[in-house]
């Protein structure tokens, strides 16, 4: 039988004939601590590198409570300050945030680092002579006060707020661009299809593609998925992250790191990176069949009931530890 995770375990709340937005906001509405470790960046960022799977390079990470034992506010923004780079890009972000909210894509030029680029949204780098390294940490200190999104998850809402500064990535093609972005749905441990944001003057979604790599009608995108897409790659980590698990979507960001990106070579190749999950998506779909199609098959694992809960034993300790949300189980 199947082996899934208790934390995942909707089993005994399921009707049985749900749809997607209502089997979606079942998810949302569970109040079970393990749930916010698949939201924290934070956390997910270093398990996933002690678990080897490939990640932008962390600059630096910490929670608010690390970065001030008193929450002041100006000592926090000082701090981030301090640990932002300065002789290159970088992609920083709150912690506890959904979508690109709060984010700031910064692009130093290492030989050029008078010639800074910034945006706060996924596309191009626009050339931005008013930046300054303190109104950036500032910005991000203030979203360590900001809660997420009203229809985000209750797991999302118990995330220690902190802040994430990363290693930039490019598109591939065009490197003045942020990198594209795929997410797979990954049902009962295997993936069943993707979507496909790409990436030109501004981020959109393209189209959605099958497991096969064959496209969802009614999308944009009406051909198989694009030969420079690591497909096999990436649906190979989104399952093996997405086991013991009835439902999850694993990000990937697919292109360069962006100062790794000056020359093509046969060691410089497009490359698929995890960037991080979801637990609860609130994707918009292109065909209204696909969402349904796949709610029917979250459901019919259940209905099939060849599967065993078991404890989650994927959670780091050090995580356990830090979870400030209730214990108890819907």
């Amino acid at each position: 039988p199947f082996q899934l995770f208790d934390d995942f375990d909707i089993g005994s709340i399921l009707i049985g004939n749900e749809t997607w937005s209502e089997i979606m906001q079942i998810r949302k509405q569970l109040q079970r601590p393990g749930l916010t470790f698949y939201c924290d960046k934070i956390a997910r960022k270093r398990w996933l590198q002690e678990q080897g799977y490939p990640i932008p390079k962390v600059y630096f990470s910490k929670y608010r409570d690390e970065l001030s034992e008193t929450g002041n506010k100006t000592e926090i923004a000082e701090r981030i300050l301090d640990n932002l780079p300065t002789d290159h890009g970088f992609f920083a972000k709150p912690n506890h945030m959904v979508v690109a909210a709060g984010t700031w894509m910064v692009d130093i030029d290492p030989r050029q680092k008078q010639n800074v680029k910034v945006t706060q949204t996924f596309g191009r780098w626009q050339s931005d002579k008013d930046y300054n390294p303190r109104k950036c940490a500032k910005n991000l200190a203030e979203g360590l006060e900001r809660k997420p999104f009203a229809r985000a998850s209750y797991a999302q809402y118990q995330i220690r707020p902190g802040v994430i500064v990363e290693e930039l990535w490019t598109n591939y093609l065009d490197r003045s661009s942020t990198p594209h972005e795929f997410g797979f749905f990954v049902i009962w441990g295997r993936v069943y299809a993707a979507v496909f944001y790409q990436v030109g003057e501004s981020r959109y979604r393209t189209g959605f593609f099958y497991r096969d790599g064959s496209p969802v009608p009614s999308c944009p995108f009406q051909k198989k998925v694009p030969d420079w897409v690591p497909w096999e790659e990436m649906i190979r980590m989104a399952e093996s992250l997405g086991a013991n698990k009835d439902f999850i979507r694993i990000d990937f960001f697919v292109g360069l790191p962006k100062y790794a990106a000056e020359q093509r070579s046969a060691n410089n190749k497009i490359q698929a990176v995890v960037n991080e999950n979801e637990i609860a998506p609130g994707t918009s779909f292109c065909d209204r069949f696909l969402p349904e199609e796949m709610a029917r098959l979250w459901i019919a694992g259940y209905k099939q009931g060849n599967y065993k809960v078991i404890p989650n034993n994927e959670i780091p300790s050090y995580f356990s530890s830090l979870a400030t949300s209730t214990t108890s189980k819907q």
